[in-house]
């Protein structure tokens, strides 16, 4: 017997699922891929988390709703834990944004940006305006982007500092962007990585309009505990909650996120070692005939001395380096993490070869 097919909602259907092919090569020696911390939650942090876990009863759901969280997040920024949006990673909370604000509305874009938006947008069922960056180092459009923002139903997600180009949005922007939208959607997971300027809950944290999402995956190095948040007026913290599930963050993730956030000198040490290190590498790579793109975050993208990025990625990758091939969305560019002082050297080392 032949059953009925299986409702799919077509925008799903269209989708590739974000996943990662196998890579054949020989052992990796630097992986600069993923945008990850090159360093760790230090010993005595991991013992703490550790021993707080054992304490606990594990056949109980964490505490409702994360308020230890919130606060410890809130103390952290200088906000109040009713601003705070807790999710599993800063994904999930974007996820419930767009689905509480753009969901069969229109969200905005400008790529290249963010790959896991357009995903998104599809599951949230909101139609997508592209605003193309433009010119070498892919700037945003801002007159197209704030156009396109003031339609109807129209709500604009911006990646500042933007992932893959590293690039931040202006400050005058970003004010008439508040402007014109009834609500902004504001990525800055790798805001710890740029100037306090470009900071937009110092700025214009009072906004009524405002969600700001952080991650405690790339300063804090706790990318494999799934921690994220946003900041935003309690009132739109009520609605984006609702788009959240219950207990999406962890008894582990929950300690460890209060564990590192208890000690934010840590955090501030690992983001100026590698603040130092993505200038120091910056300069090689303009040194050996790389376009090199101004980075406010914890990578560089990259344009090799022939445009062949897939060739050059290959090449590292067969010398053991991992680096992200960006021609699908910006032809011709790399991005490369930022890792420690030894993987920098490698990188630097085999392209040398490859170049």
């Amino acid at each position: 017997m032949t059953g009925r097919p299986v409702p799919v909602r077509e925008e799903i259907r269209a989708l590739r699922a974000y996943r990662l092919a196998p890579e054949d090569a020989p052992p990796i020696r630097a992986k600069l891929d993923f945008n990850e911390s090159p360093f760790d939650v230090p010993g005595e942090i991991r013992a703490d988390v550790l021993a707080r876990l054992a304490a606990k009863r594990w056949g109980r759901y964490p505490e409702f709703g994360a308020p230890r969280l919130k606060k410890a997040i809130a103390e952290a920024i200088g906000r109040r834990p009713e601003e705070i949006v807790v999710g599993n990673g800063s994904g999930e909370v974007i996820l419930a944004a767009v689905s509480v604000f753009a969901g069969g509305r229109t969200l905005v874009l400008s790529t290249p940006t963010f790959s896991l938006y357009g995903q998104i947008a599809a599951i949230a069922a909101a139609r997508v305006t592209d605003v193309p960056r433009q010119g070498a180092d892919f700037e945003l459009a801002e007159e197209e982007f704030l156009d396109a923002s003031a339609r109807p139903g129209a709500v604009p997600l911006v990646c500042s500092p933007n992932n893959p180009t590293g690039g931040v949005v202006r400050s005058a922007f970003l004010d008439r962007l508040l402007d014109i939208a009834a609500v902004v959607l504001l990525d800055q997971a790798y805001v710890d990585f740029a100037p306090s300027a470009d900071d937009a809950l110092l700025s214009f944290g009072s906004r009524r309009n405002l969600v700001v999402f952080r991650t405690l995956s790339k300063a804090y190095a706790a990318a494999g505990f799934r921690i994220g948040y946003a900041v935003a007026p309690p009132a739109l913290v009520v609605e984006i909650e609702k788009a959240v599930l219950p207990f999406s963050v962890d008894l582990a993730a929950e300690e460890l996120a209060i564990a590192v956030l208890a000690h934010p000198e840590v955090a501030r040490s690992h983001v100026e070692r590698i603040v130092a290190e993505r200038g120091r590498v910056a300069d090689a790579l303009a040194a050996a005939g790389c376009a090199v793109a101004t980075s406010s975050a914890n990578f560089l993208f990259v344009r090799p001395p022939d445009g062949d990025a897939a060739r050059v990625r290959r090449g590292l990758l067969d010398r053991g380096i991992l680096v992200r091939d960006m021609t699908a969305a910006a032809p011709g560019r790399l991005r490369v993490s930022i890792g420690s002082r030894a993987e920098n050297d490698l990188f630097l080392e085999a392209l040398q070869e490859v170049l």
